[in-house]
């Protein structure tokens, strides 16, 4: 998989650049082509490569920040995509000291690119006076808008920077995040579900506190319920369970699964699975797996199997043992569990082998 910073190719580079000067006829272009890729450009990360394409940018400008504020808003409005994400960049390397001047600028590039990372330094700056404008971004009409009022101030923002103290604003942020529960918009929906997620990690009792409140309001609030109690679910918490009808199945009349006992790299695992209970109700069956990791401790994953109304479940479950870019194999036994609403019904070991180079 090419890594995300080979995406800026020459072509891109001079695509943003004629980009700029679609706004500002006399912008340098050449000169924003030399310094950008100068030196050890090639080495950059993907982060370093937007914080040298901001610094060349607002040089090559070579005006106050507010002037420099316009022309993003600008340049926003004619693009779009991943790869202008050091647009934000800009403001929020430049502009913290321009709050008015870089909101403006940032409620534009939102929806050219993404802003949720460019806003978390003012939110370290300034908590209060930035929530103030993240409130008012939730009750936007434009979906970029409101889902950077959510995304912005997750606690565990993904590449995002953190934001310290947050949790002494943790109520104050589910208010905003009352404004969204009935969102229209998909992706702002499952902003606020990510988003709640992350504060199962620190509150899980809190914030089933607030899914419990919000079941029922609507299909789309049910479905952010169920999203953001995801990681609660896995780990088999039994309110979060119950949340959604997944009780204690005492009936259980028959559980079978079949798999072979030893894997080797680059073979196809096939685990076939079947149960029964007495009475049809909400079941919910997942697979546990303990991946080794190169010091003999584990990684446990846990797979979805079936998530349905009934009284019998069936199926088979793959999996390839080949090394991924977010998950490496390495020999040894590998513990494997069968759960059925949060139950362990069934374990059992597989032995993989084949990546002798990693033996642990």
């Amino acid at each position: 998989m090419a890594d995300l910073k080979d995406m800026y190719t020459e072509e891109v580079l001079t695509e943003f650049a004629w980009a700029f000067v679609e706004v500002e006829a006399d912008f340098p272009v050449q000169r924003f082509l030399a310094e950008v890729t100068q030196g050890d450009w090639k080495a950059l990360s993907l982060r370093q490569r937007h914080e040298r394409l901001a610094h060349v940018l607002v040089a090559c400008l070579d005006r106050p920040f507010e002037q420099v504020a316009d022309f993003l808003e600008l340049v926003g409005v004619r693009v779009q995509g991943f790869r202008y994400l050091f647009l934000p960049d800009v403001v929020s390397l430049f502009g913290l000291e321009h709050f008015t001047a870089s909101m403006r600028a940032l409620t534009v590039l939102t929806e050219s690119s993404s802003a949720e990372f460019a806003i978390r330094p003012f939110l370290k700056r300034d908590f209060e006076q930035t929530f103030e404008q993240l409130q008012r971004w939730a009750l936007s009409e434009n979906e970029h808008q409101r889902r950077l009022a959510s995304e912005g101030v997750r606690p565990n923002l993904p590449w995002g920077q953190k934001i310290p103290d947050l949790d002494q604003y943790r109520l104050e942020i589910w208010g905003l995040l009352e404004n969204l529960k009935t969102d229209p918009s998909l992706y702002v929906r499952k902003s606020v579900a990510n988003h709640l997620n992350d504060w199962t990690r620190t509150h899980p009792e809190e914030v089933l506190d607030l899914l419990e409140v919000w079941q029922g309001y609507s299909p789309d609030t049910d479905w952010i319920v169920k999203r953001a109690a995801r990681t609660l679910l896995k780990a088999g918490h039994p309110r979060a369970l119950a949340l959604f009808g997944y009780r204690s199945r005492e009936d259980l009349e028959q559980v079978t699964w079949n798999f072979p006992p030893k894997i080797h790299k680059g073979e196809r695992l096939l685990l076939d699975y079947e149960l029964e209970v007495g009475q049809a109700g909400p079941l919910r069956l997942e697979l546990q797996v303990d991946f080794r990791k190169p010091t003999g401790r584990v990684s446990c994953k846990s797979f979805m199997l079936k998530d349905r109304e009934s009284a019998s479940l069936q199926g088979r479950w793959s999996y390839d043992w080949i090394d991924k870019t977010t998950r490496k194999h390495w020999d040894g036994p590998h513990s494997l569990r069968l759960l059925l609403n949060g139950q362990v019904l069934l374990e059992g070991q597989l032995e993989v082998t084949g990546f002798a180079d990693k033996e642990i």
